[in-house]
């Protein structure tokens, strides 16, 4: 059985240490999963000071991290982005800032990526069917209403 600590300032900062190592958390999302937890705002102070200082909450490095992984592995639009980095907890500011650097052509780029690459399993559809069900996909992922149109045009014949 393991042994718990006595002082509520380990234990917060143990159960923030556990939770880092699954993955990055912006300030807010530390925040209220150490308040769901239960520990005095007091102790969750001290524990957001040094998780700060230690650099391992940091929300400008969070953002960058989601831009590149939106871009990346999971293209998302414009909007997607937003909605995934303020889903995490970041600043609206902060947000802004960090998709100033996503040009269009970028986001056009990605789209095409992925339209590309579901059109090959929409190409056993009726055109209707394909064309609809490739522009929901990339309406869910944020991109805007244009770059989708384009984005089918050039993929469903």
């Amino acid at each position: 059985m393991p042994r718990r600590p006595k002082d509520p300032r380990t234990a917060a900062r143990s159960y923030a240490l556990k939770l880092l190592s699954y993955r990055s958390r912006s300030r807010k999302e530390m925040l209220d999963k150490l308040r769901t937890k239960g520990f005095e705002n007091e102790d969750i102070n001290v524990v957001m000071e040094f998780l700060e200082k230690a650099g391992l909450i940091n929300d400008k490095e969070l953002a960058s991290e989601l831009l590149s992984y939106s871009t990346g592995s999971k293209p998302l639009g414009r909007n997607g982005i937003r909605m995934l980095m303020f889903k995490r907890g970041i600043d609206k500011p902060l947000i802004e800032e960090t998709l100033s650097g996503h040009t269009a052509d970028m986001e056009e780029k990605a789209a095409m990526e992925f339209a590309e690459r579901r059109s090959r399993v929409l190409n056993n559809y009726p055109e209707k069917v394909a064309r609809r069900r490739l522009w929901a996909m990339l309406q869910r992922r944020g991109f805007s209403s244009d770059l989708i149109r384009k984005a089918v045009d050039s993929v469903i014949c």
